[in-house]
């Protein structure tokens, strides 16, 4: 799925109908080149459950 750029709302809705696929579309554009905490930097870490990030450095959870 690409970015939505110019697009009418009738198109938006049709390709994110529901919570959990906007979700996954914003969660992919926010983390298309790996995660980076926004706390304090870290670059490691693991997904969790509702498309959150846990950072293994500060232990903060992002979504």
């Amino acid at each position: 799925m690409e970015q939505f750029k110019g697009q009418d709302i009738l198109n938006f809705i049709k390709e994110l109908p529901n919570d959990d696929v906007c979700k996954a579309y914003l969660a992919k554009i926010k983390w298309q080149d790996g995660f980076t905490c926004s706390k304090c930097g870290g670059t490691k870490g693991c997904e969790k459950s509702g498309y959150n990030y846990h950072c293994y450095a500060c232990d903060h959870v992002e979504s």
